[in-house]
């Protein structure tokens, strides 16, 4: 708790710090724009003395009122050719809906006499309105003019990709030797986990399906979802724009069927909450209500940006199975991701646990996978264990998750009208009040995060984090938050890369 309390403070001091000192491309700045600056900087301080900061984009220094993920970073040097196009446009918007958002979030998870006296120091009642109004202001002023100046230069070249890899942790654990034990140890997995991949669940394990929950309305078929995304409206970057009830209906046709083995408890479907714990909240999962908390990402791949679909669900934790069982921990988590071609049908399915472990991609032909360099080295090549068929009609796409570990070990068809056991919900991350777990309600009263400052799910660590944190990664095994997935040890890659695909897949000629 000492080293965290110290990192908070030096968070405030480094925002009070850098929105105190003035970039040398901003000219000294007038009094509105100044008291804008420390609007924004009180807002910040106050966040980080809370711990309470949301860690789904990343900061842009000398601009406190943007946040950028990888994929708005992907486009930053492209755009310097046309700064004054609807694209730069889209751009600017997209980087300051991103903090605005956050903010929202932020002051909503502010402990109350945080917030009440956070807001006696900035105009009106709510500190996020007061914060954004200011965004709002300096993004018009600073780089929105007519003509490109000296402010827009240095932003293209302050927004880069977050990168969640502590390289100083790399030195001081000796990855190039530690990296060799990681590479022989992911390899020994690899080959048990492919070779198991597709086999039924021994008996007499009790399987339990889960399939989604259709919202009310005309039930989408392959032809209408992928006839809704080609038609459905772009901004100037390309990304797909749809309203709630469209979306919820597109994910609802593209859900899968999760087939369970079940030991336990843990191993059903549920929500996370803040439950009481003794010495204060502890995250946990609500089982008696699945739910699949579902994004809209996109990706680029082959010159074109990608819609997709990316859904979580939560489970009380992978069980530990004794003393030394360096896995197991409170929560766990597995995303499945589809991504949609141009054609509005899917391209490639991919998947990981909400640790950022265990990366799988599933290839629908003719899309193939083709080597890569890390095919023939240590690092951790992306891998394939099975194609991904089109579906027939009628059909749904059905995941098989093993007990305890929550491996996806089986990917199969199912007709649509199957009855399972039970369903799941299908919730938006974008929608109030919860927005992806990023605001739950605490015991008692006040509002949360389900994740910490550093994007990490509180007390979801695993022992594993004790071998593994050469590979630079922060408490590997612990539950995080969309953007902070990083999801190799050995080598270096993140989830939500907008061209992940571009090296290891291509379509035939």
């Amino acid at each position: 708790m000492a080293g965290r309390g110290l990192g908070v403070v030096l968070l405030g001091a480094a925002l009070l710090a850098g929105c105190a000192t003035t970039p040398a491309w901003r000219a000294e700045p007038g009094s509105d724009q100044r008291q804008c600056h420390q609007r924004l900087a009180a807002f910040d301080a106050s966040v980080a003395e809370a711990a309470v900061g949301d860690a789904g984009n990343a900061r842009i220094e000398g601009f406190p009122y943007l946040r950028s993920d990888r994929l708005m970073a992907s486009f930053a040097q492209e755009l310097h050719a046309d700064p004054g196009s609807p694209r730069y446009a889209d751009w600017l918007a997209g980087l300051r809906e991103r903090d605005a958002e956050a903010r929202r979030l932020e002051a909503a998870n502010l402990p109350v006499p945080r917030r009440e006296h956070l807001a006696r120091r900035l105009p009106g009642d709510d500190p996020a309105v007061a914060a954004n109004a200011c965004g709002d202001r300096l993004l018009a002023e600073e780089l929105l003019g007519p003509e490109d100046g000296p402010a827009r230069t240095a932003l293209r070249e302050v927004v880069v990709p977050p990168d969640h890899y502590v390289d100083t942790w790399r030195v001081l654990g000796l990855y190039p030797l530690t990296r060799l034990g990681m590479a022989l140890g992911y390899a020994r997995w690899r080959k048990g986990y492919l070779a198991a991949f597709g086999d039924p669940f021994p008996a007499p394990a009790e399987e339990r399906r889960y399939a989604p929950e259709v919202p009310p309305g005309e039930r989408l078929d392959a032809e209408a979802a992928a006839r809704l995304v080609r038609e459905a409206p772009r901004s100037p970057l390309g990304l797909l724009e749809l309203e709630d009830e469209a979306l919820l209906r597109l994910a609802a046709h593209h859900a899968p069927v999760f087939a369970i083995e079940t030991w336990g408890h843990d191993d059903r479907l549920g929500a996370p909450y803040w439950r009481r714990g003794p010495s204060g909240p502890l995250p946990a999962v609500a089982t008696h209500r699945p739910v699949a908390d579902v994004r809209l990402a996109h990706t680029r791949f082959a010159g074109r940006v990608l819609p997709q679909l990316a859904y979580t669900v939560w489970f009380p934790a992978r069980t530990r199975t004794g003393a030394f069982d360096i896995l197991g921990g409170r929560l766990d988590g597995v995303v499945w991701r589809v991504t949609l071609g141009e054609d509005g049908r899917p391209l490639i399915h991919d998947s990981i646990h909400a640790c950022g472990c265990y990366h799988l991609f599933f290839p629908v032909p003719p899309l193939r996978r083709v080597a890569v360099a890390a095919d023939r080295d240590l690092r951790e090549a992306p891998l394939t264990p099975a194609v991904a068929p089109r579906l027939a009609a009628g059909q749904r796409r059905e995941l098989r998750l093993a007990a305890i570990s929550h491996y996806l070990v089986g990917l199969g068809m199912v007709p649509d009208a199957m009855t399972a056991e039970a369903t799941y919900a299908l919730r938006l991350t974008r929608k109030a009040p919860h927005y992806g777990r990023r605001s739950l309600a605490l015991p008692g009263g006040g509002r949360r995060s389900l994740f910490g400052p550093e994007g990490l799910v509180p007390d979801t660590e695993r022992l594993e984090r004790f071998l593994l944190w050469p590979a630079g990664i922060a408490s590997p095994g612990a539950m995080r938050q969309w953007g902070t997935h990083a999801t190799v040890f050995v080598g270096r890659r993140h989830f939500d890369e907008p061209f992940l695909f571009e090296e290891a897949f291509e379509r035939p000629p």
